[in-house]
């Protein structure tokens, strides 16, 4: 993306919690089914369809610092969800992938 500064602000702790999340996930989720491709693309694949399928939930630093009891059950109420667009993502590009 490359600069991530404004004004001399640094703003590159500024993050998705969900891109942590599917991650999270996604290793589980690999981990319990080894018929699933673990190739470079089919990875990227899978991180990228979950994520163009969630909504975006950005925090700052300082909010992860201040809630962290709050981000966590923010974390667990959204695991569902982000745990249905992973198993969505793995499975449509397990069954088609690209190469």
């Amino acid at each position: 993306m490359g600069r991530k500064d404004i004004f001399g602000f640094d703003l590159s702790e500024i993050n998705n919690i969900n891109e942590e999340l599917v991650i999270e996930l996604m290793e589980e989720i690999l981990n319990e089914d080894k018929s699933i491709c673990r190739c470079h693309l089919c990875i990227e694949d899978i991180y990228a369809l979950s994520l163009n399928n969630l909504p975006p939930l950005y925090v700052q630093s300082t909010f992860k610092d201040t809630t962290s009891q709050d981000n966590d059950l923010t974390r667990v109420l959204d695991r569902e969800k982000v745990e249905k667009a992973v198993r969505e993502a793995t499975n449509k590009v397990n069954s088609n992938p690209y190469h």
